[in-house]
């Protein structure tokens, strides 16, 4: 496999845990070298965009950073994949990697290089791939947990999917029964056309969608919040249209319930999504 392709994979999965969902990969302060080149060249606050869709925008600077990735981040980390009984370093370079030296004349991994994997071993993964993939993402999540505490849905986040967004449409129409204005700017609503259903707590880092974190919002709203959060006091606003619409507005109630369900309330969660790096949105 070569070094580039493992770098694509490394950037695929800290794109989505670290630029998506914000996850903390090691102490306060402390980010791993692949994480720095990655928010060195995509420093933006808020990336609402899946991998693929970062893929087929940004071509050329996704290219850029895995040449980083492979060129910076690999060193010592390739050693370690075919080490073996009394495998030294030395030994791996002589063996299995092409080496050149950097001007400070200490051994480098050719970029160009990859790892040597036995077919009898691939035949053995790719027979057994669901199980150990499931092995990896649960130590992976119980891992990270403690980096981030309270973080909804860690395991999705970490393997990189999510649950899936509900139908929009339904919750379109039944909060276009009671509202007619973006709840952001206030301006009225054309339901047919530029209405959206914006998550006031970023989907990103809930990882769901319950109505009791939904909202109307123009298009020009929706289009500029993307993955930030509200200023306070539109979660304020949020809190009191959920107690004071709990019995009206259907299936508010039952949404209310689930969210609280462990105690975390939609305050709990603005806090922590706050406390993980989640920029607040200065557009309204």
């Amino acid at each position: 496999m070569r070094y580039k392709d493992i770098a694509r994979h490394f950037l695929r999965y800290y794109w989505a845990q670290e630029c998506k969902s914000r996850l903390r990969q090691g102490p306060a302060g402390q980010r791993p070298e692949i994480v720095k080149i990655i928010r060195e060249e995509f420093p933006k606050d808020a990336y609402p965009q899946t991998f693929s869709d970062l893929a087929r925008e940004e071509r050329d600077r996704v290219r850029e950073t895995i040449v980083k990735i492979t060129e910076n981040c690999f060193d010592d980390v390739i050693p370690r994949f075919q080490k073996t009984g009394g495998m030294t370093r030395e030994l791996f370079y002589k063996y299995f990697a092409k080496e050149y030296h950097d001007s400070s004349d200490n051994k480098k991994i050719d970029p160009s290089g990859g790892i040597l994997v036995n077919k009898a071993a691939m035949h053995v993964l790719g027979r057994n791939y669901a199980a150990l993939h499931g092995v990896v993402i649960l130590e992976w999540a119980r891992f990270l947990e403690k980096r981030n505490f309270g973080s909804p849905n860690m395991i999705n986040k970490v393997e990189c999917t999510t649950s899936g967004r509900r139908n929009q449409r339904k919750f379109l129409k039944i909060l276009g029964g009671f509202f007619e204005r973006c709840f952001y700017c206030g301006r009225l609503l054309d339901m047919d056309v530029f209405t959206h259903v914006d998550h006031v707590i970023p989907y990103d880092y809930m990882g769901d969608t319950e109505l009791c974190n939904l909202v109307l919002a123009c298009q020009k709203c929706n289009c500029k919040k993307l993955g930030f959060l509200p200023p306070r006091r539109f979660l304020d606003k949020l809190v009191e249209r959920n107690s004071e619409r709990l019995s009206e507005i259907p299936c508010l109630e039952a949404s209310v319930d689930n969210m609280s369900a462990l105690g975390m309330d939609m305050r709990w969660h603005y806090t922590n999504a706050k406390r993980h790096g989640y920029p607040v949105w200065r557009g309204v």
